[in-house]
C-alpha cells in the first residue's frame, strides 16, 4: 500500500471515528441530547403577561452550560417577542447536564453591556450604567431573566418547551417642584434637580454592584411655574434604600429632601413609577406617590 492509500485510510478511520464520537448511534439513541426550544415571556410588576404588548423591542439570550462556559448567543427581535416565535435549542453529542439561560431585554445603546462576542464564561455578563457629565444617565425599560433547563436524553425529537420569563429592573421616577421660583424671591437663573443615588452595574446574577452614581433629569419650568423633571429610569436604590432629592440655583443647593410629609422615604420600586412632588406654598408639603409603569400621579391641594 503507498503512502496516498494509506494517508486515505487513515483519513476515513479518524472520520468514522470522529464521527462515532460526536454523534448518537442511529440503532441506540438512549445517549443523545434531546434538541428542545425556549421562548421569551415579558412581565409587569403585577406579573401580567405583557409579551405581546411590544414593550420589550429586542432581547439577547444566553446559554451557558453547567460549568458557566458560554454555549451559544441569540438576538431577538420585537416581532420575535411579540409573535412568541420558539428558539431551537440543539445540543451535540455528548450533551450537557444542564443549561443555564440568562435573556436581557430592551438592552440599548443608553446602557454598557456585554456584547456575545465578548462573553465566554457567566462572568463576562454585566449590564452598566452610561454616565455624561458625572451624572448617570437615564437607561432604558431593562428586563432580565433567567432559567435552568437539566437537558433530556434519549432520542432526537423535541424535548419539553420551556419559557424565559424577563422583568423589569428599572424604576420610573418624576420630580415636581410647586412655587419653587416664588419660594426663592422669584430669582431668575437656572434650577435643576439632582437624585442620589443608586449602584450602576447590574452583575452575572442580577444583582446590583458597581459605584454609586447620581441622576440630573432633564428638567423646565411648566407654564404655571413648577419645576418638572418628567418620567426618567434608574436602577434601584441598593437594599431598599431612598434617593434624596437636591434642588439646584445656578449650581447651588437651595433645597434638600429625602422623605414626604409623613416621613416616608422616597423608595423606588422596580416596574413602577416613584412621583416626588415637593409644594412650596406657605405649609410646606412633600408627597410621594408610587404609581404604575410610566403612569404620572395627579396631585391636588386646594
Amino acid at each position: 500500500m503507498n503512502n496516498k492509500n494509506k494517508f486515505s485510510l487513515l483519513l476515513v478511520i479518524t472520520l468514522l471515528v470522529t464521527g462515532l464520537l460526536s454523534s448518537c448511534f442511529k440503532d441506540d439513541l438512549t445517549d443523545c441530547p434531546r434538541p428542545f426550544q425556549v421562548t421569551i415571556k415579558a412581565l409587569d410588576a403585577d406579573q401580567n403577561d405583557i409579551t405581546e404588548s411590544g414593550e420589550v423591542k429586542n432581547a439577547i439570550l444566553f446559554v451557558f452550560d453547567q460549568n458557566n462556559e458560554l454555549v451559544k448567543g441569540f438576538t431577538i427581535n420585537e416581532a420575535q417577542i411579540k409573535g412568541r416565535q420558539p428558539i431551537n435549542i440543539e445540543i451535540d453529542y455528548p450533551g450537557y447536564e444542564s443549561l443555564f439561560f440568562v435573556a436581557w431585554g430592551n438592552v440599548d445603546e443608553s446602557l454598557e453591556y456585554s456584547r456575545i462576542e465578548s462573553v465566554n464564561n457567566l462572568l463576562d455578563l454585566y449590564v452598566k450604567l452610561k454616565t455624561q457629565g458625572g451624572f448617570a444617565v437615564s437607561p432604558g425599560d431593562f428586563f432580565r431573566g433567567n432559567l435552568i433547563v437539566p437537558v433530556e436524553y434519549g432520542g432526537i425529537e423535541s424535548g419539553k418547551p420551556h419559557v424565559v420569563e424577563i422583568n423589569r429592573m428599572t424604576s420610573g421616577v418624576t420630580i415636581s417642584a410647586l412655587h419653587l421660583k416664588e419660594w426663592n424671591n422669584n430669582q431668575e437663573g437656572e434650577y435643576s434637580f439632582v437624585l442620589h443615588e443608586s449602584m450602576d452595574t447590574y452583575d452575572q446574577d442580577g444583582h446590583l454592584r458597581g459605584r454609586l452614581v447620581d441622576y440630573s433629569p432633564i428638567s423646565s419650568f411648566t407654564v404655571t411655574g413648577n419645576l418638572w423633571a418628567p418620567i426618567f429610569y434608574t436602577f434601584p436604590c441598593e437594599g431598599g434604600k431612598g434617593f434624596h432629592v437636591d434642588i439646584l440655583y445656578n449650581g447651588k443647593i437651595i433645597y434638600t429632601i429625602d422623605h414626604d410629609s409623613e416621613g416616608h422615604l422616597f423608595v423606588p420600586i422596580v416596574g413602577r413609577t416613584l412621583n416626588i412632588i415637593i409644594d412650596f406654598r406657605a405649609n410646606l408639603s412633600v408627597v410621594c406617590e408610587v404609581t404604575p409603569w410610566n403612569v404620572v400621579y395627579q396631585y391636588v391641594n386646594y
